[in-house]
This record gives C-alpha cells, structure tokens and sequence, in this order.
C-alpha cells in the first residue's frame, strides 16, 4: 500500500540532494579560483568547461527527478483507482 510518509521523504532527499549538488558545484569552482594560479583565458576555459559539465549532470539529475516523479504519479493513480475499487465493492455488499 501506498506509504505518504515515506513518499514524502524521498521528495525531499531528492531536493535536498539536488541543492547540495548545486552548492558543491558552487563552492568547489570559488575554490578553483582563488586556488589555481592560472591566466585569465585558461581561468576562463576552466570555467566554462566547469560550468558545461556542472549543468549536464543538473539536468541528468532534473531528468532523474522527473522520472521520479511520474513513477509516483502513476503508483498514485494505481493506489487510488484500487481504493476506490474496494469502495465500491465494500458499498455494494452492504
């Protein structure tokens, strides 16, 4: 059966996994920056193969969470339509 309370924490490790991913991507280019003694267009090729491969891997994770999504939508819809099924059932006996 359909359990809220754990669908409810998976949506939020989820979130919580994205922001962290986002603030590690954040945190670790400020480090290259004031770490890496490099010129400024090799600082800027970095940056931008940095920023590139950062937004690949959000919008892996965006796909992921999407499909994530519908999955529940559709264990949803299932866990609703058998509900109402026994409903029904149960009103029809009595």
């Amino acid at each position: 059966m359909f359990n809220r309370h754990e669908e409810e924490g998976s949506n939020s490790n989820v979130a919580g996994f994205l922001l962290g991913a986002l603030t590690g991507a954040l945190v670790g280019a400020g480090v290259a920056l004031l770490f890496a003694p490099k010129t400024g267009r090799r600082m800027r090729a970095d940056l931008a193969r940095t920023f590139e491969r950062t937004t690949d891997q959000l919008g892996d994770l965006a796909a992921d969470a999407v499909d994530r999504a519908s999955d529940l939508a559709d264990q949803a819809k299932a866990t609703v339509k058998d509900v109402s099924a026994r409903v029904a059932a149960a009103t029809t006996r009595s």
